[in-house]
């Protein structure tokens, strides 16, 4: 029986950042989606191919924090999916800390951070570490 193929979907406004996950994690295997905006991420995770992993800079709430937290909760494929968060240490993001730490299947992690803590991370959460 053939492997299913690993996916990572991906929120974040920065162009840049979506080459430099594209070059980070590489070397896991799993077909990348990079989309700027969080309604466009979304509907992947409605889609027959499995998504394993959600990867959400903070960047993508602007003004809509409370919607588009609410969709991790109420919309089961979202909520059933491993996430990873990406937040600035600013007070004016502690909030946003706490509350998506308690999302069910839900890292934060605090940027800026290593580059190898986060392709480390998402290998934990893939089940790749060793592989």
């Amino acid at each position: 029986m053939m492997e299913e193929q690993l996916r990572i979907v991906i929120a974040d406004r920065s162009e840049l950042a979506g080459n430099l996950y594209r070059l980070l994690l590489s070397p896991i295997g799993a077909a990348l989606v990079v989309r700027r905006r969080f309604e466009e991420a979304r509907p992947h995770f409605f889609r027959r191919d499995k998504v394993h992993l959600g990867i959400f800079n903070s960047n993508i709430f602007g003004k809509k924090f409370e919607e588009i937290a609410k969709r991790f909760i109420e919309d089961e494929p979202l909520r059933m999916t491993a996430k990873i968060f990406i937040c600035r240490e600013s007070p004016a993001e502690e909030g946003w800390r706490r509350s998506l730490s308690r999302l069910p299947n839900a890292t934060v992690i605090i940027r800026p951070f290593q580059p190898h803590e986060l392709a480390a991370l998402v290998g934990r959460l893939l089940g790749q570490e060793g592989r």
